[in-house]
């Protein structure tokens, strides 16, 4: 993918936002009791999910809109050459997900169905953090899953060894009715929780894939991608843990 300045420099941006600069969805705990007749949910369709490379903090940040352009040229160039690990591994980020949340929602009694397409084909109208701001009824599912990757790849605190490259993704999740019109549950989740998102359900990072920086991570090959993986199984695994 040919580098977009804007994009990047609407990258650097991101961490405001999920660090609590604007109102994150507002979280509602799911009811097992209440809501004993869902066995079957439909999964909504979502974005697409494109690896990224992060560092908080990036020293050419702080210096003005050409420091800002330096920072993202840098951070573009890492994520294409992640994008090319992740290709070479033959990794699909959305088809992996749907593969584990399918496995760990099957383990607490739901079952999963999946749209023929995961990637929207017309896109919704999305409120924070990617989740609709309204809903169609759906037929033949007790209730409807709406899911978004906020970001997904591998991050930093800032530069140097004491702030490592880790698998970072983030997702908000949210469950409602059949109809669309109630919420049953909301929630956001973060694995290694590098953006501060306050009040997120938090998972740290293996230490296994940790690198102190890129240049090791690129150096780590299919096993940096393994980290990757991981962290999708463990929001995976906590989203099935809370329904």
């Amino acid at each position: 993918m040919k580098w977009n300045p804007l994009r990047m420099l609407c990258a650097l941006a991101f961490a405001s936002i999920l660090t609590g600069c604007v109102s994150m969805p507002k979280q509602q705990a799911f009811n097992r009791e209440t809501h004993t007749t869902i066995k079957t949910i439909a999964v909504l369709e979502t974005h697409e999910t494109r690896p990224a490379v992060f560092m908080m903090n990036h020293p050419g940040a702080n210096f003005g809109l050409i420091g800002g352009l330096i920072a993202a040229g840098d951070m573009a160039s890492k994520e294409k050459k992640l994008n090319a690990l992740i290709e070479q591994a033959q990794f699909q980020p959305l088809g992996y997900f749907r593969e584990r949340l399918t496995v760990r929602m099957e383990e607490r009694g739901y079952t999963l169905v999946w749209p023929q397409s995961q990637v929207e084909k017309t896109k919704a109208s999305r409120g924070t953090f990617g989740l609709r701001k309204a809903y169609t009824g759906t037929q033949g599912a007790d209730a409807q899953m709406d899911i978004n990757f906020g970001f997904f790849g591998y991050a930093a605190a800032g530069a140097g060894d004491a702030a490592p490259y880790r698998p970072t993704a983030t997702m908000a999740v949210r469950l409602v009715s059949p109809d669309g019109k109630q919420n049953y549950y909301t929630d956001y989740f973060a694995y290694n929780n590098v953006f501060n998102m306050r009040d997120a359900v938090a998972m740290n990072a293996d230490p296994e894939f940790s690198y102190p920086g890129f240049d090791e991570l690129q150096a780590a090959g299919p096993r940096s991608v393994d980290g990757l993986k991981l962290a999708i199984d463990s929001i995976a695994s906590e989203i099935a843990r809370q329904l």
